[in-house]
């Protein structure tokens, strides 16, 4: 990355400012462009930012709007890209149906099981493998990308419409030693007439991807924050045999059994143990700003590398739905349950800590719905800060979420306001 900063500041004058000062300084050297910024108060603002943004570089740009980091403080973020490591896609692949809550996959026959189940020798030639995998895997890649070798891609990151699912799956086939990481653009409807609005060069474009390849060795990683909380003691993922028949205990999006047991019924157990308050003994019916999460652990530790939203749960039966993108964790997989007990914003204190701890990064997060933004006030006796500069950082949020996946994964959604996920 030749440069990178994300400017944070109530004052629109001040960051077209620093866009054109930037804009000078680097007009005469060969760089791939990237930006992406959060709406202004006034439709003109917005155009003017835009069209500086859009000026950088237009022949090898692409960015998107996206959600404020901080309530009442316009976020705008780029990144100069060396032309030689950074390849720059459009992508028209189209998603995949949402998963229906509570759709029943149990007793799917043997012949249509997925091709994560199939077994391999112990002697695979995995080199082989990935190289045949790949080649066969490319149909519907993006045109830019089908002349890279698999081997030499480390990391894809993309801006995304809301349905991600496609370019997602052909990215994981295609280059399955890469880390992949897409932001969902935030919403724009009432802003620009679009669902999202993304920009590839002078395209301005209201759905599909447009992303970059790196070639640089990058490491993903993800971060919660401090208010996520564990409930309880770590559970497996666990499977039935009932009648000679498999029942795999996490299918789409679905969470069947945790230790032998009902899932549903070991989260209230969990959250009356705690002593939360919520508007059901029942059933799973949360505070509007309360939310409930099931965390993925690492062998080595304790702290979740996957962190998905439960969005319901059924006490008879017991299956928790899970908001991801692919798949629930595996029959196998050591999960916890979180919980948070409200969600707020990151104040600009957490983004300096955060520019404090970490170098030269590109970080995606997901930031409190609109109308929790809405209602954010500064909190009292903390200073009133009219600008802040994350100088070697390119960070982006969005309401919509986050998807990623490391070498191996299969492709997830971070939906938890807060969680910062990194290359």
């Amino acid at each position: 990355m030749l440069y990178s900063t994300t400017i944070i500041s109530r004052s629109f004058t001040s960051v077209l400012s620093r866009l054109n000062r930037l804009k000078s300084q680097y007009a005469s050297s060969p760089h791939t462009f990237l930006f992406a910024l959060s709406t202004p108060n006034h439709s003109s603002e917005l155009s003017s930012l835009v069209d500086t943004l859009m000026a950088f570089s237009p022949t090898s740009s692409l960015g998107c709007l996206s959600a404020p980091l901080t309530p009442g403080y316009i976020s705008c973020s780029v990144a100069l890209l060396d032309p030689k490591s950074a390849i720059l896609f459009r992508s028209t692949i189209a998603g995949q149906e949402k998963t229906q809550v509570g759709r029943w996959h149990a007793f799917r026959r043997k012949d249509e099981r997925e091709d994560e189940d199939l077994a391999l020798p112990e002697d695979t030639d995995w080199d082989n493998l990935w190289k045949a995998t790949s080649t066969r895997n490319r149909q519907g890649l993006p045109d830019e990308l089908t002349r890279l070798d698999a081997e030499h891609i480390s990391s894809v990151i993309y801006f995304s419409d809301l349905s991600p699912e496609g370019l997602s799956s052909v990215i994981s086939k295609s280059f399955p030693r890469a880390s992949q990481l897409g932001l969902l653009a935030s919403s724009t409807p009432f802003i620009t007439g679009r669902p999202v609005t993304l920009f590839h060069n002078q395209q301005i474009l209201d759905k599909g991807a447009v992303g970059v390849a790196f070639t640089t060795p990058k490491t993903l990683k993800f971060d919660i924050p401090n208010d996520v909380q564990p409930l309880g003691s770590p559970l497996d993922v666990t499977e039935y045999v009932l009648r000679f028949v498999s029942w795999h205990s996490s299918e789409g999006n679905l969470i069947n059994t945790l230790n032998f047991s009902n899932p549903t019924q070991l989260l209230l157990s969990c959250i009356r143990a705690a002593g939360i308050d919520t508007t059901s003994s029942s059933a799973i019916t949360f505070k509007d700003d309360m939310e409930f999460y099931l965390g993925v652990l690492s062998p080595a530790s304790s702290v979740p590398y996957q962190l998905h939203a439960i969005t319901a749960g059924d006490p008879s039966r017991g299956t928790l739905s899970l908001n991801t993108q692919t798949v629930a964790p595996p029959v196998g997989a050591r999960v916890q349950f979180f919980h948070r007990p409200s969600v707020k914003p990151l104040s600009l204190e957490a983004w300096r800590d955060f520019a404090s701890t970490s170098g030269t990064t590109i970080a995606f997060t997901t930031v409190p719905s609109p109308e929790i933004l809405q209602s954010a006030t500064d909190r009292e006796g903390e200073p009133m800060i009219e600008e802040m500069v994350l100088d070697n950082r390119f960070v982006v949020g969005s309401e919509n979420g986050v998807v990623l996946r490391r070498s191996g994964e299969h492709p997830w959604s971070c939906t938890a306001p807060g969680c910062i996920s990194r290359l």
